[in-house]
């Protein structure tokens, strides 16, 4: 063990008659390393036991897990998936279609988030379905102003552009 820091020249190239050695190094370096100060303590036991069920992983999202004993007769088990936060859609109403419908919706796809990783899956769905219904609400009145503005663009250059040039 003592030796394992140590540091020892490299061995001698075989001579081949007239070619020169090569030369050793840059100049000093020392024969060891410093002797190291303390030990790594001895490890005691082995690790804990792992948890069953959920986990927080980075970013504070809760996994939740399921864990299925077989005891005698076999059990039928439901397991609840996330309820769907529409959040593409929301930020897209926002931008696309209806700024204040579209920022109610992204405040209901954030309390769908919150009530997921919560896991209080009734408000999860309750929180999902006024998102979605926000969500449509939003894109029917941007696609009817759209369609609205582009027919009174329309009326705007056969109409009245025609008078003045006409």
């Amino acid at each position: 063990m003592a030796d394992q820091g140590a540091s020892y020249p490299p061995p001698a190239y075989p001579d081949k008659g007239g070619e020169a050695q090569p030369q050793q190094g840059y100049g000093f370096q020392p024969q060891q390393y410093p002797p190291q100060q303390g030990q790594y303590p001895p490890q005691q036991g082995q690790y804990p036991p792992q948890q069953q069920g959920g986990y927080v992983q980075q970013g504070g999202f809760v996994q939740m897990g399921t864990t299925v004993q077989m005891a005698g007769q076999p059990t039928m088990m439901m397991i609840q998936s996330r309820a769907n936060d529409y959040m593409g859609l929301s930020i897209f109403t926002l931008l696309c279609c209806c700024l204040p419908l579209g920022i109610a919706a992204i405040v209901s796809s954030c309390e769908t988030q919150d009530a997921n990783n919560a896991g209080d899956i009734n408000k999860a769905q309750s929180a999902s379905n006024r998102a979605k219904l926000l969500n449509y609400w939003a894109l029917g009145l941007g696609i009817f102003f759209w369609v609205i503005g582009v027919i009174l663009i329309i009326l705007y250059f056969t109409l009245f552009v025609s008078i003045f040039w006409g």
